[in-house]
């Protein structure tokens, strides 16, 4: 096992493209050079710098055994499983004539486009040194590549399992939608609760008039840490969607940028967080809008237990020339104990006319007149709580896109309020 701070990755750099070593090392370079994040950094604000403490985790060698049971889609169009890291073909199936690949197939077949897209996913927002270091570690990927107007009907499944105290993974899936195609994607990050580190990174690009539809899920133990970068380009008459929610790691950042790069493009960005115990997610967007007339949407949800904490920093960005712009931002915080902490900071910054942007955030606990509503009926205290947070949550559920993702979420979001009644 080698610690991923302190030893250089060790490379098999004959198997892969000059240019995507070349990028490998840059990357190491720019990790060990890039400092630490400190309390004078706006992009930390309200992190809990401590628990960016990563000695002690190591890049494994070897796959493990995965759970006994997977939460996993009856029917998907493909699915690709990772055990800490490694491609398991066993356990994966990929029907011919749709491009789901692996890095080695993706670099052997697509090198030269993948060359213009596969690089450090920098989201501008505050973990430059982070990726970095999840591109100088990068083995493997998934690659999806929809060609032009064609529509997969079923979701794509993506599943990475995390085991051991000390393993540490560096997950990234890659979807190129070429004009006018079609495809939603689930990923999974499942774990045990004694450990480990994920640092993952999704990269979503949209081609003309194409739908893309990604749902990141995590289920990391309690005892992990997680840290995930997405960015996601939008090109023109383009409708993405990006779906994020965290049920699992005691520690998780996320980072997602929505580049709205082609005129009359959409991007929507959803998340639901259930925060409990000690845990802390830290969630921070870009909606940055390049081309005019185009328009965006974020709702992002926390529910809070205990002695948990959130953070979502988000800005609304509208550059020259993003003339008819459409944007909106909202951030709603449920608060269930008196010990938790909610953080959040909403942000527009304008220069263009003719555009039409919001943006706020609202915290508070249940209401008495709500929780008096369900006594009056029979139904005890805990148990209004209960389905009221579920409601509070489901309404983001319900924005995913696909029956089968949805009740997949929505199960495990009934988990997560279960385990926290247990």
């Amino acid at each position: 096992m080698r610690s991923v701070l302190l030893d250089a990755p060790v490379w098999n750099h004959a198997a892969v493209p000059p240019w995507f070593a070349q990028s490998q090392q840059t990357a190491w370079e720019t990790f060990s050079r890039l400092p630490l994040p400190s309390r004078r950094d706006e992009a930390w604000r309200f992190a809990d710098l401590k628990l960016l403490a990563l000695e002690g985790y190591a890049d494994e060698d070897s796959a493990v055994a995965a759970p006994a049971a997977l939460a996993l889609l009856e029917q998907s169009a493909a699915r690709l499983v990772f055990r800490n890291g490694h491609f398991q073909a066993a356990e994966s199936h990929r029907p011919s004539g749709i491009q789901v690949l692996t890095l080695a197939e993706a670099l052997a077949s697509h090198g030269d486009r993948l060359q213009a897209v596969l690089q450090v996913p920098e989201t501008g927002l505050g973990s430059a040194k982070f990726a970095a270091l999840h591109h100088a570690h990068l083995r493997d990927a998934v690659v999806i590549i929809i060609p032009a107007g064609q529509e997969i009907e079923q979701p794509i499944e993506i599943v990475h399992l995390l085991q051991g105290p000390s393993a540490a993974v560096f997950p990234r899936t890659l979807i190129l939608t070429e004009a006018k195609a079609k495809v939603a994607v689930l990923e999974q990050h499942l774990g045990e609760s004694e450990g480990g580190l994920s640092i993952g990174a999704a990269q979503l690009i949209a081609g003309e008039g194409s739908t893309l539809h990604y749902t990141l899920l995590n289920r990391l133990g309690a005892g992990s840490k997680s840290m995930h970068f997405s960015t996601v380009s939008a090109g023109r008459d383009a409708q993405l969607r990006h779906s994020l929610f965290n049920l699992g790691s005691g520690w998780a950042r996320t980072e997602c940028r929505s580049l709205l790069e082609g005129p009359g493009s959409r991007s929507e960005m959803f998340s639901v967080s259930l925060a409990a115990g000690g845990q802390e997610i830290d969630q921070r967007t870009l909606q940055d809008h390049l081309s005019p007339h185009s328009y965006s949407d974020l709702l992002y949800k926390n529910v809070l237990f205990d002695t948990s904490r959130t953070i979502f920093a988000g800005l609304i960005k509208v550059d020259e020339g993003a003339h008819g712009t459409d944007a909106y931002q909202k951030c709603r915080n449920l608060l269930l104990s008196d010990d938790c902490e909610a953080n959040s900071m909403p942000g527009l910054e304008i220069n263009a006319d003719q555009v039409k942007c919001s943006h706020g955030s609202t915290t508070g606990r249940i209401a008495e007149e709500e929780l008096f509503y369900f006594e009056s009926r029979g139904i005890p205290r805990l148990q209004a709580t209960r389905l009221i947070a579920v409601g509070f949550a489901q309404e983001v559920v319900a924005k995913v896109g696909h029956p089968a993702v949805e009740a997949l979420i929505s199960q495990a979001v009934e988990a997560r309020f279960a385990e926290q009644e247990g």
